[in-house]
């Protein structure tokens, strides 16, 4: 399952799969943004990371590399918007 240690790297996370998304959804009339997958691991809190079926679906839906690191969101679908985009890793 995703960790993230801390707002910066969560952020670093969005910039490189969330805000390059087609499942990324801003209605853009105050009823929020974001998407399931994404709200699945901000609201799952440590404690239910303990919980090995939540750890395993979460795992399911964004994959740890063999870094330890967030990989790529298994629902991610590049919405084309930088065709150009620098794909950076954790490191």
């Amino acid at each position: 399952m995703a960790y993230f240690p801390n707002g910066t790297s969560g952020d670093y996370y969005m910039e490189k799969y969330c805000d390059n998304c087609l499942n990324w959804e801003d209605k853009e009339d105050g009823r929020g943004f974001g998407c399931p997958i994404w709200d699945a691991h901000t609201i799952t809190n440590y404690d239910q990371c303990k919980n090995k079926g939540v750890k395993e679906v979460l795992e399911i839906l964004i994959l740890t590399n063999e870094d330890g690191f967030p990989g790529e969101c298994s629902m991610f679908r590049h919405n084309g918007e930088c065709p150009g985009q620098t794909h950076l890793e954790f490191k």
